[in-house]
């Protein structure tokens, strides 16, 4: 995606200026920052280029950010947000829910790249590390909470290692990174199916 069109893609109605707590400025430069860190990485960003893409000026970033890392992470935070899996009635459906959110977003141009970036960066910088602890923990959360419903419904296992569900269903999200690509909506079913019998409430003995 050029800069032209992500400057345009920043454009913002002028009833929007109105709200509550919107900057119009600072918007419009997290957007071209984050179209530059899925186009080129998050090393090769550069105050200078942001400024640049953005047509403003550097003081006038430094107004908003005191560093390149607080606006990357704040960039970052357009593309990866809280997932707020629904109740749809049963844990193997809301499993689905969530692959589908996390890795339909993984299928954006630039995104896997992006991802990538921050996992690399974050071995060295402590900003970074957190907007990455940030985007394991959203994922966590969610599946905690699918557990927690599937438990109530009997849909699982009660004694279901929680955290080792959330280990299984993150290595599926990391994959996608390691081999640069999502998954098809028939290996995210088959992927479902495999957790969702793995955790079943086994049978009674009777």
């Amino acid at each position: 995606m050029s800069t032209d069109e992500l400057m345009a893609g920043t454009e913002i109605a002028d009833d929007r200026t109105e709200d509550s707590g919107f900057d119009p400025v600072r918007e419009s430069i997290l957007r071209v920052t984050l179209g530059l860190l899925e186009e080129n990485g998050c090393l090769d960003v550069t105050t200078e280029a942001i400024a640049a893409a953005a047509r403003v000026s550097k003081a006038t970033i430094y107004r908003y950010w005191r560093s390149k890392q607080q606006i990357i992470v704040d960039a970052t935070r357009l593309r990866f947000g809280p997932i707020e899996p629904p109740d749809l009635g049963s844990f193997e459906e809301e499993v689905r829910w969530i692959l589908a959110k996390r890795l339909g977003d993984y299928r954006q141009t630039g995104t896997i790249r992006l991802v990538a970036g921050i996992i690399g960066a974050s071995t060295t910088d402590d900003e970074l590390r957190a907007v990455f602890d940030e985007w394991i923990e959203y994922l966590s959360r969610a599946i905690r909470r699918v557990a927690q419903r599937g438990i109530a419904r009997k849909d699982i296992d009660p004694d279901v290692d929680v955290f080792a569900l959330e280990t299984l269903i993150a290595g599926v999200v990391s994959r996608a990174v390691v081999m640069g690509r999502s998954f098809s909506d028939a290996t995210i079913d088959h992927i479902v199916g495999l957790l969702a019998a793995a955790v079943r409430v086994p049978p009674s003995a009777d």
